[in-house]
């Protein structure tokens, strides 16, 4: 779970993604390494390289049963395996994700101003931080136990996924008022207001959502999260076309929920919910998930966290064009936080149950990201100006300095996803609410100081010292297990460090 970045993330909820451009709020699973910051329109990649992303999940040779090995092809054989399926689905819903909302944000930053996105972003910051109260962890738990496939299990996470939708709810509405006045824009406390039915929706999605995710049967949900995509952006446009206000915003994102529950019980297998809580499910969800909550709490303060603190540090229009640029920078560590939540951690889990070591995939991932994945940020940060100004007009052109940061920011990012998925996997979350209390501090410490004594570029250089230290932990705590991939950490400092000096001596001046 790396809920970072600008993404919102409600953990527990169904998988899907609500595109409210330019963010996108995904209800998805509390995930390793997802923290990232799962909601912007996204980069993509060629299905090829989601194929190698995802083969570097499992040992060389594994393929699933009735599928041999085809001599001289070993791709061709991971392919045909459950995770080679996974991760080729998860690298085109990615894709096909990416220009819906592409286009659905040159659309709309064409209708909306840059305010309006600035609000949406404050309005999400709260929703999010009454979440991170009180996820225990139940998408995971279904993922990772030995029970998870028992009707009384799902039973029992369902009602609890359903009694913390209507608890974010209600306290949402309880807060808006208060922030409402916190932040001096009138406006939040009724879109807070309205706002707080959608995670009382999506508590209530259905269950197979999660079997789905365990057993890696990832095409019905791309499917899904592809179509309530595209209804939630047709609604998005309309509403930005009729009303050109963040109301907008408002009524497309509840209209994206809406579908996503319906569909969540007509398009996935059959799975009809009964209110149960069974006093044993209950114990095995509460004792993996009370770090589960701290570490999914301390991700938010360290991701949506910064996000609050720039609404007191900048201006609404400010935060709207740092949002526009978030929403770029992290596109391809959405694609690999994507491909490490729904291929990485379901076989990390199964082969910790077999009792085989998790150093080999991880190895491959860190080798992947290194010659794969840094290469793309570095691109993306020094085209980063010309790329702006061509997909938005001239009231944005300051994201593209922001932007040329932020893409750093990203590939330091991504470097402890893998050993963060290996720590859950393990059954480790004591260990990953550590780092994401590193994370969260960090973040948040350096991001003041760096505002305070250099402006907004040092707040934004401050985000990337935290993702920084954040990874060293990671580092230090996977090394007792025995995971850790040094020299690719190490070489992917060196590579950041000359490409971020240049970033900064590059950046435009702050305009108004």
């Amino acid at each position: 779970m790396v809920a970072r970045n600008g993404n919102i993330i409600f953990y527990g909820f169904a998988p899907a993604a609500i595109t409210v451009l330019p963010l996108t709020i995904h209800f998805a699973p509390t995930m390793p390494g997802n923290g990232h910051w799962s909601g912007y329109p996204e980069f993509g990649t060629s299905g090829a390289q989601g194929a190698v992303l995802g083969k570097a999940l499992l040992p060389k040779h594994h393929v699933i049963a009735g599928f041999p090995e085809v001599a001289g092809f070993p791709m061709l054989s991971f392919l045909r395996s459950t995770s080679g399926r996974g991760a080729s689905w998860t690298t085109f819903g990615f894709v096909a994700s990416y220009g819906i909302r592409l286009l659905s944000t040159l659309i709309l930053t064409r209708l909306l101003a840059p305010d309006v996105f600035g609000l949406m972003s404050l309005a999400w910051v709260f929703i999010g931080a009454v979440g991170m109260l009180s996820d225990i962890g139940t998408i995971p738990s279904v993922i990772r136990s030995p029970r998870g496939d028992e009707k009384v299990f799902l039973d029992t996470a369902w009602s609890v996924q359903t009694v913390r939708g209507l608890w974010i709810g209600g306290l949402t509405a309880l807060i808006a008022w208060p922030v409402s006045r916190l932040y001096d824009e009138p406006q939040l406390f009724p879109i807070l207001c309205t706002v707080a039915v959608m995670p009382i929706l999506s508590g209530m999605n259905s269950m197979a959502g999660a079997t789905c995710r365990r057993h890696m049967q990832l095409k019905k949900l791309t499917l899904l999260s592809m179509s309530v995509q595209i209804l939630t952006t047709l609604s998005n446009v309309f509403f930005a076309w009729w009303l050109q206000s963040v109301w907008s915003l408002v009524l497309g994102s509840i209209s994206g929920v809406l579908f996503n529950l319906l569909l969540s019980y007509t398009w996935l297998p059959r799975y009809r919910p009964r209110l149960i809580f069974d006093r044993s499910v209950i114990t095995e969800i509460v004792n993996f998930g009370r770090w589960i909550l701290l570490g999914t709490l301390f991700t938010y303060l360290g991701g949506k966290g910064s996000t609050a603190i720039m609404g007191l540090e900048v201006s609404v229009e400010t935060l709207g064009r740092i949002t526009i640029a978030t929403t770029i920078a992290w596109a391809l560590g959405d694609l690999v936080a994507r491909v490490l939540d729904q291929v990485a951690f379901p076989t990390m889990s199964r082969l910790h149950r077999e009792g085989k070591p998790l150093n080999r995939p991880v190895g491959k991932v860190k080798k992947l990201s290194l010659f794969g994945i840094l290469p793309c940020f570095l691109l993306l940060s020094f085209i980063s100006q010309p790329l702006v100004d061509l997909l938005y007009d001239p009231r944005y052109a300051q994201a593209g300095s922001f932007l040329s940061i932020l893409a750093l920011n990203g590939a330091i990012a991504i470097m402890s996803m893998p050993y963060q998925n290996a720590m859950l996997a393990a059954g480790n979350s004591r260990g990953h609410s550590i780092v994401m209390g590193v994370f969260s501090t960090s973040r948040i410490l350096l991001m003041v100081l760096g505002a305070h004594f250099f402006g907004i570029y040092g707040l934004l250089t401050g985000l990337g010292l935290g993702e920084l230290i954040t990874a060293g932990v990671s580092i230090a705590m996977s090394r007792r297990s025995g995971i850790v991939m040094l020299r690719y950490d190490l070489a992917t400092v060196a590579i950041i460090i000359p490409a971020y000096v240049y970033a900064l001596m590059t950046a435009q001046p702050l305009s108004a």
